[in-house]
């Protein structure tokens, strides 16, 4: 499992981060989760969300968090759903248009070509794709994202997928899901105060 995440600079060791969330969902899970956009429910122990149209289904969590989080869960696309299995943190509601305003998105299979990664929303083409990791749809997978400083980051299944270097960060927000024209289910939910230690690199002569 998962311990120590490895950044440009930063060593995140997750043990050593205060536990803020940690749940499972149950019958009175739209008390802990509030649905912004989309279809959602409980089933089977899994939190279930779709979105039908050409958009993202949206759920926050009631509490809006005032620092760097780290957001694990596992989640998966329910077949035949095959793509988007997203996430947001530091996301807040735009009232004017109805939907997500400042937010991360990270996701796995998504950006119309089965890319993964981070971007920034609104679209401000801030964003770090690659197609070199694919998710299998209909397996469970266990996420790790987050953000510290304005370093965002993405584990898939202990792997190591994206990272992103915001400037002009967000802070502060809701954490949440958003299945993007597709249909999740996600369990297994804690989330922590982001700390970490600064972590020196250096080169070697190789040759």
């Amino acid at each position: 499992m998962l311990n120590e995440l490895h950044l440009l600079g930063k060593l995140i060791k997750l043990d050593e981060c205060p536990l803020l969330m940690d749940y499972q969902p149950d019958e009175n899970w739209d008390k802990t989760w509030q649905v912004m956009a989309g279809e959602w429910k409980m089933e089977n122990g899994w939190l279930i969300g779709a979105e039908r149209g050409n958009k993202g289904g949206i759920l926050f969590s009631r509490e809006s968090y005032d620092c760097d989080v780290i957001f694990t869960f596992t989640a998966k696309a329910v077949l035949p759903a095959t793509r988007d299995v997203n996430a947001v943190f530091c996301a807040h509601w735009d009232q004017k248009i109805d939907y997500l305003g400042n937010a991360y998105v990270v996701g796995l299979n998504g950006w119309y070509e089965h890319k993964s990664g981070i971007e920034r929303s609104p679209e401000t083409g801030l964003r770090a794709l690659t197609g070199a990791y694919t998710y299998t749809p209909g397996q469970e997978v266990r996420i790790t994202t987050g953000i510290i400083g304005g370093h965002s980051f993405l584990y898939a299944d202990d792997v190591f997928v994206a990272e992103l270097i915001d400037p002009h960060f967000i802070s502060g927000g809701h954490v949440g899901f958003s299945p993007y024209c597709t249909k999740l289910a996600i369990r297994d939910i804690q989330v922590r105060k982001a700390v970490y230690s600064p972590f020196e690199q250096s080169y070697e002569p190789e040759f």
